[in-house]
């Protein structure tokens, strides 16, 4: 919760030693209040970085299914994406799936 930085086994003891040895001077001061505000600090920004890896639940089916179809029809004509008649094709029917169910 205080840094980045891997221990090697998460055992109590490890975990105590890591902080007597690279934060005990920059913490060893907070007690009361300031330490429980640092704590909620903490853990704000710890979850803050666990959101980044958390997955999407605002994806619907409606998404999904246009993600298919569009690399169904990039397979299906061999081309590229970048040419314009797939582009505006594939930008149709997504628009087509994801707009009706809206």
């Amino acid at each position: 919760m205080v840094c980045s930085q891997r221990v090697s086994v998460v055992k109590k003891y490890n975990i105590r030693h890591h902080g007597e040895t690279h934060h005990a001077e920059k913490y060893r001061g907070l007690y009361g209040q300031p330490r429980r505000e640092k704590v909620k600090e903490l853990i704000a920004g710890l979850k803050k970085q666990q959101s980044v890896f958390t997955s999407r639940p605002d994806i619907s089916a409606a998404d999904v299914k246009a993600s298919y179809l569009i690399a169904n029809d990039i397979a299906l004509a061999s081309k590229p994406y970048c040419e314009c008649e797939i582009v505006k094709t594939c930008i149709l029917k997504a628009a087509e799936i994801v707009c009706s169910e809206s």
